[in-house]
């Protein structure tokens, strides 16, 4: 009886997962803006895939993408304050230090270079669950993300 009770609560308490404690995507929703800083430069490919993944984010929130252009540290540190909604147009490594400081969604595009192998994501911030798993699930739909 006891692990039923507590079986019940454990999955009322499950309810919203996966949450997003700063409510990225409830806010998306609500202003029907999607604030994305764009990466100058990108690769006509990466370009039109993240286009592509964009315009599906956009179809299911209802939401309009309202890009800012600018270099990657000063985007993704705007992304981690909460500034920005999403980074596109950026390029990663294995080892790059930001893969732990923001959410990295699958790859779209790979790319073999001298030091190594770069992929192309969108990125999202840390720990807004519900909006990783739309940008993640959209950009696998449309860019043939692994």
């Amino acid at each position: 009886m006891r692990f039923a009770c507590s079986s019940l609560l454990l999955l009322a308490a499950c309810g919203d997962i996966p949450r997003d404690p700063e409510g990225t995507l409830d806010t998306v929703r609500a202003t029907r803006v999607i604030r994305v800083g764009a990466v100058g430069g990108a690769e006509t490919g990466d370009a039109a895939a993240a286009r592509a993944v964009l315009r599906g984010v956009a179809a299911r929130t209802g939401a309009t993408p309202r890009l800012t252009y600018g270099t990657l540290e000063p985007l993704l540190l705007r992304l981690e304050a909460g500034q920005l909604d999403l980074v596109v147009g950026a390029r990663f490594d294995a080892k790059s230090p930001w893969a732990t400081r923001v959410a990295l969604g699958p790859a779209y595009a790979r790319r073999d270079e001298a030091g190594g192998v770069t992929a192309a994501h969108v990125v999202a911030r840390n720990g807004e669950n519900g909006w990783i798993t739309l940008v993640a699930r959209e950009t696998r739909a449309r860019a043939g993300a692994r």
